[in-house]
């Protein structure tokens, strides 16, 4: 059989099976693997002649009628052992790198870019053992391997780390604007002569918050909502970072809107910084009309569909709060009055006007509403409101109607203030109505929006 080398099996070898072996190395160009190729195979055939040299004289002993007697004896080449174990080296680290960059392709989500992995390469040298045989004369002759250098490669993961946290700072809505925070030197804050006022806290929308201090030091930290039970009721506490206040957890009950207490003990607070240091009573009315709008909020009453709005409705200055629970009815109207806010509800229809606003001529200070949508009835049958708001109540100006026969629809019945009335009286109050320079008031801010009250 003809023998063959290894370099001759390499270079007989199938392509794809080269171009596998190629892709596990994308760091060594074909130009430096025809050189290492061509080296190798100079050395292993100036070796393998050498060997074979050795050999010839080794096996082959003449005696005195010069008759050859002996054995040849089969070797496995001695640098063939590290010659193998490097090339394993070398295929075991192409497999490591292609399989690492494989994975890292794979489990890309699409949103950390491209991942480049650390190489780092150690270089390590070996050297086969030593065989020594002796010529036909006797003399040692030793043969020394190749030294052969392994090449090491370690791949390191170098995906940067994504740290970023989505954090939901919607529940600082009802805490926004400005608190004092209060210490009692009692540890009582039910005394307020044993309350001091250390500094002020602005709470930002982002649920970040500022301490200013009495001697203006001013600090700065974020805020994160934590549901505590305690007693089997469920509590909202407010965790601010830093050693700022006496403790860092801030306690929220829907009873006192105006207050955050510092844990059980009772001693420090945050109140808003529109209330005085006597619970209850606010100093404006954009604390007392948040407050009524976080009750409503908590109440039965309230909807996916609910809105509000302040507008002052008698030009006193001071808007009144208006409250719509949904388009099915008109709109709440509290008023500000010695700290809080109070419901108008002494007209017939609790929530004024139709579809959760009304009208309002500025001008005049009049207020009104139209409707002529009475599903009962004909379509164009029409209902007008004009009357007035003097701070307690809604005073009734004026009020028509026109409303059709259900026997006859072609028939309408004609009401002024209550009474029956010719269609020319009709048509002149209507026109008095139609001549009053109205905008639509209500439903203008959603529930968790209190921008106009800061």
């Amino acid at each position: 059989m003809k023998n063959q080398d290894i370099f001759d099996i390499l270079e007989n070898a199938e392509n794809d099976s080269m171009e596998r072996l190629i892709e596990k190395c994308p760091e060594i160009s074909n130009e430096q693997l025809d050189r290492i190729f061509v080296k190798s195979e100079k050395k292993f055939r100036y070796q393998r002649a050498e060997k074979e040299r050795t050999e010839r004289y080794n096996n082959i002993k003449r005696t005195e009628n010069d008759v050859v007697k002996g054995v040849e004896h089969s070797r496995r080449p001695a640098w063939l052992a590290p010659l193998s174990t490097a090339a394993s080296i070398v295929l075991i680290a192409g497999i490591a790198i292609g399989s690492t960059v494989m994975l890292k392709r794979n489990t890309n989500s699409g949103g950390g870019g491209v991942i480049t992995p650390a190489v780092t390469v150690t270089t390590s040298a070996g050297t086969g053992t030593s065989s020594v045989s002796t010529d036909k004369n006797g003399s040692a002759i030793t043969i020394t391997p190749a030294t052969t250098t392994v090449s090491a490669v370690t791949v390191t993961d170098q995906e940067p780390k994504d740290t970023t946290e989505s954090v939901d700072t919607e529940f600082i809505n009802l805490f926004v604007g400005k608190w004092k925070y209060q210490e009692s030197s009692a540890n009582n804050l039910n005394l307020a002569n044993t309350i001091e006022t250390k500094g002020i806290v602005q709470i930002n929308e982002d649920a970040t918050y500022t301490y200013t201090d009495n001697n203006g030091n001013v600090s700065t930290g974020t805020i994160k909502k934590v549901i505590e039970e305690i007693g089997g009721s469920r509590l909202i506490r407010l965790d601010f970072s830093g050693n700022i206040f006496k403790t860092n957890g801030a306690y929220y009950v829907e009873s006192k809107p105006y207050e955050l207490h510092f844990g059980n003990s009772y001693v420090a607070r945050l109140l808003r910084n529109e209330y005085d240091d006597t619970y209850g009573i606010s100093t404006s009315w954009q604390t007392a009309y948040r407050e009524e709008l976080k009750n409503f909020m908590y109440s039965e009453l309230y909807s996916d569909e609910s809105m509000w709005d302040i507008q002052d409705l008698n030009g006193d200055g001071t808007p009144e709060l208006l409250i719509s629970r949904d388009t099915s009815l008109g709109s709440y109207i509290y008023y500000y009055e010695n700290g809080s806010a109070i419901i108008v509800g002494e007209i017939a229809l609790e929530n004024f006007g139709r579809h959760g606003s009304f009208l309002l001529c500025k001008d005049e200070n009049l207020v009104g509403f139209a409707d002529s949508s009475i599903p009962e009835y004909a379509a164009d049958d029409f209902t007008a409101f004009i009357g007035k708001f003097d701070t307690r109540h809604i005073q009734q100006f004026q009020i028509m109607s026109k409303i059709s026969y259900p026997e006859n629809p072609q028939k309408y019945y004609y009401d002024v203030d209550n009474e029956n009335v010719s269609e020319e009286e009709y048509n002149k109050a209507l026109s008095n109505f139609n001549s009053k320079n109205w905008i639509e008031v209500g439903r203008r801010y959603s529930f968790g929006d209190y921008s106009p009250l800061n």
